[in-house]
């Protein structure tokens, strides 16, 4: 009966070696890992990257973003410029200013813009007779879109 106990005592303390070993190699592999392969959450610039998240996730989505709007009065009329990034003209879009509702005398609704040229919006001047006019122009085309604050006085 002695034996039998014996070899019972070399099986749990070959188990317990066989998960101790088992634990050692598991623990080298992840330190490995950790070492070779870095995860944006110990990045350096890992702030930087969720400070600015957003904006990177709507770039992708929008081509727009990197459109410039440039308005201007001439004369009687409102003329608009949309370019790109490289600063060519941005043509076949729609193009119209929404004004801001804060007073009286204000035109009602969105005022499309015609495009004269490519990249070339015109319209007649939608200011009221004397004053300022508040309000945005909203670019679109396809699915990207910009858009500007403008302030027009009169």
């Amino acid at each position: 009966m002695l034996q039998t106990k014996k070899q019972s005592g070399t099986r749990w303390k070959l188990a317990i070696v066989l998960l101790i070993g088992v634990f050692l190699v598991g623990m080298a592999a992840s330190l490995f890992t950790a070492a070779h392969r870095v995860s944006r959450v110990v990045d350096s610039d890992y702030y930087s990257h969720g400070l600015h998240y957003g904006a990177s996730q709507d770039h992708a989505k929008n081509a727009g973003l990197d459109w410039t709007i440039a308005a201007a009065l001439s004369g009687a009329d409102l003329q608009v410029q949309v370019r790109d990034a490289a600063g060519a003209p941005v043509a076949g879009g729609k193009l119209s200013f929404e004004p801001q509702k804060n007073g009286a005398n204000l035109p009602t609704g969105s005022l499309a813009l015609a495009e004269a040229s490519p990249g070339v919006f015109r319209a007649k001047r939608p200011a009221p007779a004397a004053g300022e006019l508040h309000g945005t122009l909203r670019f679109t085309k396809g699915e990207a879109v910009a858009s500007r604050k403008l302030v027009l006085f009169n």
